[in-house]
């Protein structure tokens, strides 16, 4: 009986030290780089899956695991996680989401890492002074460069389009899109951008707070426009029917509802663009979209016809 129990604790210890030494031999976390040369998987909640480039199927995370990049991760509808890229860097998948982390093609002096949103929302919380070029976030219609600081990045669907949302709640991102970009979201700044399938329209609103929006407009100066909540951008995209040279029209609509700038140009042809600035003659001549009940629309109607009357009341001084 002694040799049986010597005999098992014989095995768990070898259990024991092949654990120990598969956990050895995982390279770890270097917290002298910028980031951590693998990715972590930890507070995995509900279904949460890797592929491994090497492997080429998906299997269940592993909570505490660290991952090579070019891993995809995704969550389930009931699933969540939290992705640690450095000691002070991390990314919170929220329910149904999928990304991959891979390396960034940074400036040689700066280690980068490039996240790639395919479906969901994430929660950053990185630190605010990183690297110019550090980090960046890519979607099939969008990239935001030099991510900064907390926000939130979330793609979902409308139908069959694209809907982008960028989010910066403390940090700041460069928002680099098919003939516009954004030079800076700040704190508190959020775009909403829909893009149909086929690129043929994009339409960025902004949701709040006031950024600056960069249109392009061919080879000449581009456009440079103040976002405010509410102000529209539609872009419209279509190849011509002869020589398949891009034409590009883009309208400008403010919080009002009224046209700001309108152009159209041909990509690389300096003869073919057109396009005005639209400017009201008087502001008090621009009336506001503002959807009023039955009840208002008929005390305001009376408060205009009691005006025009008491108006018509009034005499000139040499009448009296």
């Amino acid at each position: 009986m002694c040799a049986a129990l010597t005999l098992a604790v014989a095995q768990e210890q070898q259990q024991a030290d092949a654990v120990n030494a598969a956990g050895a031999a995982e390279p770890q976390p270097d917290d002298s780089k910028l980031f951590h040369p693998l990715v972590i998987v930890s507070r995995v909640r509900g279904l949460c899956e890797v592929i491994n480039p090497d492997v080429g199927s998906f299997v269940p995370a592993v909570n505490g695991k660290a991952y090579p990049l070019g891993t995809v991760v995704r969550t389930g509808a009931d699933g969540s996680a939290v992705l640690s890229l450095s000691a002070r860097d991390t990314a919170s998948l929220l329910p149904g989401t999928e990304v991959v982390v891979d390396r960034g093609e940074g400036d040689a002096a700066v280690e980068a890492r490039v996240l790639r949103l395919m479906a969901g929302q994430v929660a950053f919380d990185l630190r605010d002074n990183m690297p110019e070029g550090a980090f960046t976030i890519e979607t099939a219609n969008a990239v935001c460069q030099n991510v900064a600081g907390r926000g939130e990045y979330q793609i979902s669907k409308d139908g069959d389009n694209d809907v982008f949302q960028a989010a910066t709640i403390t940090g700041a991102a460069r928002i680099v899109g098919p003939h516009y970009h954004i030079p800076a979201l700040r704190a508190a700044n959020t775009v909403n951008i829909m893009t149909e399938p086929n690129r043929s329209l994009s339409r960025l609103t902004s949701v709040s707070g006031d950024f600056v929006i960069v249109l392009e407009k061919g080879i000449e100066d581009p456009v440079e426009y103040g976002m405010s909540p509410k102000a529209v951008v539609k872009i419209w995209r279509e190849n011509a029917p002869v020589g398949g040279r891009t034409i590009v029209a883009t309208l400008v609509v403010s919080p009002a509802g009224l046209a700001q700038h309108r152009f159209a140009y041909a990509e690389g042809r300096t003869d073919l663009a057109t396009g005005e600035l639209v400017t009201p003659k008087e502001e008090e001549e621009i009336d506001l979209p503002v959807l009023l009940s039955d009840k208002a629309k008929t005390e305001a109607a009376a408060d205009q016809g009691g005006a025009a009357e008491g108006a018509s009341e009034v005499k000139p001084a040499d009448e009296k």
